[in-house]
Parts: structure tokens; sequence; C-alpha cells
């Protein structure tokens, strides 16, 4: 419909105008009188048409303005285009539908406003028109400011004389209520837009034919490509990768069933291989799709898959007994040599509860060191009895280990053993020969010691029995030469011991206790802090201690306090000797533990340091010159424990 108005207000004034020249030109001068009447009464006549012709326009024009006052006001919405769709016009429902002014609107095409999944109904109705077809009232979404608006869409054609299409007339039918349905809709496309813009998967909603009707920022992202390229096209436009039957199939069934799905696919996109988790949820006109890139989780995956596959082939090729299990003694984990051990296969063991039969004296001493576990000790070592399935008994020895959560309780213990009777039975074998060889050595010591007493005697006499000089000195070196002998006889009566007994767990404050039995301490003090500790150590370990306090009573010149304690090492724990006296000089740090040395036998410091080697641990003498002696003994793991729940040092 053109606004033709306008134009009919030009014509009338040029008629208007022609009028008023006709009746000046009939009143003219210097025509005859008959022409004159003649040409009179032609302008007349001529005038009269033109004031006919002048009647009618007015006439037409007033009919033009109702009619276009019907069409700018009609409660429906009117757009009139020509056959190409372009607006040549609208009404004001439909620029108030659009939320936009009558003069943005003309010259756009109507498609415009279309939302990109219906262009292509539209685009079949226009063609249908232009062919002379007719064509139905059919729903569309129209887009405007904010959403879009589903509304029904009718078409008429206007025709020339020619039969001609010369304009469309689109008229757009909206339902009762339709404001506010429009607030709802546009409200829940909001928040719609709102979320999948926001979310991190890359979302796109697919019509029936797989056309991308919806397109997030992270689908644009992750094609490259933005939403007005994408919108409209097909799914495997874009991503040919995807044209075949695994994914077609995936998106068929879900649409087709009805019930949403999950997949992973692979893509590859700009030059790297990608692989997705998709997932598929159907809805009224199509689907809506979820694409999550899990690339990085299944090459992690796939490491940590690996490395399980390592970490257990490790764990299966130990000799070592190997399980984990919970509190209450449910197997989580048992290698198969620990499932040989006990005679179960390890998918009969596995989940259920098991404990190996130990002695009940064992069992106690196994107790107490699970007990005594803290999350800052964690690990003990321990040796015990086993009963075998067969009835035998076997030595193991075991490293139990803690775990615990972040409020202190135990979750699960890790067990690594190892069978140590043979070990154990040539160490008795060994222990039985070093008892018959002391037999040996103290029998034949205590001949020679008698053969001495003899020799001594003689040799008293023998000096009775002269004055010479020369002999008497010869006496005198004789008589030296069996002191040193009967020495040497003191410390084979002493190094013979050490080894002799297996090493034990001892308490320090014990050992320390016992080394102070057989001394005089006079107004000296000592101070012990070493509670709830036990190493591994010789039996002899007390005259380590005793020999310490021995040589501060007697050398350390004047001391009054001596203080035993425990010190952090690297790896260890280390008792840490101080007392208060002179100290030793730099000079003879090291020459005090050699053997001869020293005011008496010469052997103390020397066989202390030997009964210290036999489980490992060292000693030295750290203390500044006039400041006190400081010994440190060096205890490494796996030869001290914990017996309370004390910190460490």
């Amino acid at each position: 419909m053109q606004p033709f108005t306008p134009a009919l207000d030009a014509l009338l004034d040029q008629l208007e105008t022609l009028v008023r020249r006709l009746r000046s030109s009939g009143a003219g001068e210097g025509t005859a009188p008959v022409d004159a009447l003649l040409l009179q009464k032609r302008s007349c006549e001529l005038s009269e048409l033109i004031d006919a012709l002048i009647a009618g326009i007015r006439s037409v024009g007033v009919e033009c303005r109702r009619y276009r006052g019907r069409f700018l006001h009609l409660p429906a919405g009117c757009f009139c285009t020509d056959p190409d769709g372009v607006i040549l016009e609208a009404n004001r429902a439909a620029c108030a539908l659009l939320g936009l002014s009558p003069d943005s609107l003309q010259g756009t095409p109507l498609s415009t406003y279309l939302h990109p999944g219906c262009i292509p109904a539209f685009q079949s109705a226009v063609a249908a028109l232009s062919r002379g077809g007719e064509v139905p009232a059919q729903e569309f979404l129209l887009g405007r400011t904010g959403g879009a608006v589903p509304v029904t869409l009718a078409a008429s054609i206007s025709r020339d004389p020619g039969d001609g299409a010369t304009e469309y007339l689109w008229v757009i039918v909206t339902a009762p209520g339709q404001e506010r349905v429009e607030t709802t809709l546009r409200e829940s496309e909001e928040r719609y837009r709102e979320l999948t813009e926001n979310i991190s998967d890359a979302f796109l909603a697919l019509d029936r034919d797989a056309r991308i009707v919806s397109w997030n920022r992270s689908a644009a992202r992750l094609s490259g490509r933005s939403e007005e390229e994408a919108l409209g096209k097909s799914l495997y436009d874009l991503f040919p990768e995807l044209r075949n039957e695994a994914v077609t199939g995936f998106f068929r069934t879900v649409m087709e069933t009805g019930r949403a799905g999950v997949s992973e696919y692979p893509l590859p996109l700009r030059g790297c291989d990608y692989i997705f988790e998709v997932r598929a949820i159907p809805t009224r006109g199509g689907v809506s799709v979820y694409l999550r890139d899990i690339s990085d989780r299944r090459r992690v995956e796939e490491a940590l898959r690996r490395s399980e596959e390592e970490y257990r082939a490790v764990v299966e090729s130990q000799t070592e007994l190997i399980y984990r299990r919970l509190p209450d003694g449910t197997i989580t984990f048992a290698n198969d040599a620990y499932c040989r051990s006990v005679g179960i296969p390890c998918e009969h063991l596995l989940g259920r509860r098991y404990a190996p039969t130990v002695p009940a004296d064992d069992l106690v001493r196994v107790q107490r060191n699970h007990a005594s576990l803290t999350s800052e000790h964690p690990a003990v070592t321990v040796e015990h009895r086993v009963v075998m399935p067969d009835g035998r008994v076997r030595w193991q020895q075991w490293i139990d280990t803690a775990f615990f959560d972040e409020q202190g309780s135990v979750v699960e213990y890790q067990s690594v053993g190892r069978d140590i009777t043979d070990a154990r039975m040539a160490g008795e074998a060994l222990l039985l020969a070093n008892r018959k060889l002391n037999l040996l050595s103290d029998v034949t010591r205590h001949d020679i010691l008698n053969l001495l007493n003899v020799l001594s005697g003689y040799l008293d006499l023998s000096r009775e029995q002269t004055d010479d000089p020369e002999l008497q000195k010869y006496f005198r070196k004789e008589e030296e030469a069996i002191l040193g002998i009967r020495r040497y006889m003191a410390f084979t009566g002493d190094y013979q011991d050490i080894g002799a007994a297996s090493p034990v767990w001892q308490d320090i404050s014990r050992i320390v206790s016992e080394a102070m039995a057989g001394l005089e301490m006079g107004e000296v003090t000592v101070e012990v802090r070493a509670d709830a500790i036990e190493v591994y150590v010789d039996p002899l370990i007390a005259r380590v201690f005793a020999n310490l306090i021995d040589n501060s009573l007697r050398h350390g010149g004047g001391v009054t306090r001596i203080r035993i304690y425990l010190a952090e090492s690297e790896g260890g724990v280390r008792i840490v000797y101080e007392d208060d006296g002179i100290g030793i000089p730099e000079a003879e740090k090291e020459r005090i533990f050699k053997r001869g040395f020293g005011r008496q036998t010469g052997f103390g410091l020397f066989l202390a340091r030997e009964i210290l080697a036999i489980t490992d641990l060292s000693i030295r003498e750290t203390g500044e010159p006039g400041e006190g002696a400081r010994f440190e003994i060096d205890v490494p793991p796996g030869f001290y424990r914990f017996t309370g729940r004390g910190r460490a040092p």
C-alpha cells in the first residue's frame, strides 16, 4: 500500500492553478466579440469539468486517508512489502511489536526481524506468493528488542491491471494475553541465554534437521565462528568430522526416544585432537547439546592408568609381603606374594576381614606397637611369629604404617613384611657359636689368669732370694708384663660379651638408671629427658652410659650436673649427653675413642663405640673445651620407636 495522498494534493494544486488561468484568459482584450464569446463559453465548460475533477479527487483523497488511517490503526501488526520482501510501510501495531520506528523499518527486509530458524520457511512463503500460489497462515518467531515473539503470519497480494504482483501485505496475529506471555517468555529467554552464555561447556541447540538455532560464547570460541555465522547452518557443515553414523545415530536416538544421552567423540580442531563429552537433551524443536572438552582429563586418566600399571607391576614383582587394610581389618589391597603366603587367592581376600594367626604373647606386643602410632610417628617396625596355613610357625618382620585423616583418626594401615625365619635361625646359630667361643674364652682366660697367679707368686719368691740390682730390674719388668697381660685379659672379658646376646628394645631412662647404680654420684645431679622412646641396641648399652658418667665424675673437673635428652637429627633422633665440666680438648675429641687411650685401662670409650656400632648407632664428642663435654649418639631410622603419644623432639 503506497502512501500516495501527497501526490493527489500536488495534482489538486496544479488543477486549481489551471482554472484560475482559464478564467483570467476568458476576459482578455483585443479579441473579436464572437470569438470572445465562444472562448468564454468553452473556458466555462472546461472550468466546470476541472472543478468536477477536483471534487472527485478530493473525494478520493478523503477515502484514501480513511483507508490509510484504518491501516495505520489496525490492532493487528501489518507490513506492506515489495515482491522481494523489502518493507514499504508498517503500521503502528507492527512498529510497537518490534519496538522500532516506521522510518527504521522502511526499506529493510522483513526477514531481518525473523528468528534465524524461521527464515527458510519465510523464504519458501515468498517464493510461493511470487508464483501466484496461496500461502496459509504460518507460525513464526518474530525477533524484537529483548527477545523473540511467537506469532501467526498471514499474507495477501496486491496486483496491477496486468495481474502482476506489486505488493505483499503481511498481517501478524498474536494470541490473547500476548503481552503477558511475551513478558514471561522474554524473561525466560533472558534467563536461558544468561545460563547458556555463562556455562563453560559449549552449548548449541539444534532443530530436527541438525540446523543450529542457538550458540553460546563457548561454542563460538571452540569453533572460531560467531553466532551470526553459525545460526541456521547445519552442524555437519560446520563440523564435517561429525558427519558419521555414530554421531548422527546418537542424536537420532535421543530425539526418537525422548531420553537424554551422554557419549564421547573425538574431534580435531585447529590442528589438535580433542575428546569431547557430548550430552544431548531432547527438546520440542530438536535437541540441546552440551560439549565438554575432556581431553586433558583423558590424558591424565591415561597417565594415571599407566602409572598404576607400572606401580602394580613393581608391587606384584616384589618378594616382600604387601597389603593394606582398614581399621576393622578389611583388606583393601594385597600383592601376590602376600596372598600366596596366607594361602588365599587375591580375588577372595580383597574386601573381607582377615588377620594372620599370631601367638598370644607376640600379639600383645604387636597391638601395643599399633597403639603407639600417631600422625607425627606413623610407622613402626616389629618382628613376631606367625602361624602359617600349614601349621608351621615362621618369624616375620613388618613395617606397619598408619594413614590418618584431618581429625587424626586412622583411616587405613599399610604393612610391608618379609620372612626372617632363616635369618633368625642363622642368628641363633651364630649366638650359639658365640656362646661356645665365649665359654672356651672364659675357660682359657681363667686358666691363663691362674697361671699368671702362679707366675706372679714365683716372681715374688725369686725377688726375695736376691738383692742383685740387675736382677731386681728384670723382676720389675716381668711384673709389668704380668700386669699388662692381666689388663688384656680383663679387656677380652669385656669385649667377648659384645654381640653375645641379640639386640633388644630398651628404654633410655631405664638404661641410665642401671648405669648409675654402681657409681658414687655424690652431689652430681642427672637430668634425663628421654621418656616414651626405646632404642634397639646391644644389652651392654648400660656400660656405655656408665663409662660416660664415670668419665665425667673422674675427669670432668668438678662436674655438678649431667643432662641426657633427645634432639632431632637428619633422618633419625639423637641422644645427647652433656656435663658442665672442663670439657675435652679439641685435639683429643677423636683420640678418646681409640683403643688404649686414657688414664685407666684405656678401653672405655673404645668399647662404648663398639657396643653402639652393633646396631648402627654412632657416637662423637662435639662439646666446646672449657664449657663441658657433649657426646652425641645418633640413632638411625628403624632403631628407635616411640612407646607413647608424645611428640618427637
